[in-house]
């Protein structure tokens, strides 16, 4: 058991590095209130964690699917939905 505390202290140590590194998470319906503040009607969004993927409908009518980064709100690809 003396010997379990000590490398269980020094995994704790290791770890509180990466975790004060990860970036806080927007919630997925901020982003799809950006989505709409901008004209856009959002069909589907969905929260994998790391990103939110958005299916929407453009100003212009144009069905599209756009990835965005959870962290930002930045948008990190968008392309036509088939």
């Amino acid at each position: 058991m003396i010997r379990i505390l000590p490398v269980s202290l020094t995994l704790i140590c290791l770890a509180s590095p990466l975790l004060a590194q990860q970036k806080p998470v927007r919630p997925l319906s901020a982003t799809v209130l950006d989505f709409e503040s901008r004209g856009y009607v959002v069909r589907s969004a969905e929260d994998d964690g790391r990103t939110h993927d958005i299916e929407a409908i453009t100003p212009q009518g144009a069905r599209i699917e756009a990835i965005v980064e959870a962290a930002t709100g930045e948008v990190l690809s968008e392309r036509a939905d088939d």
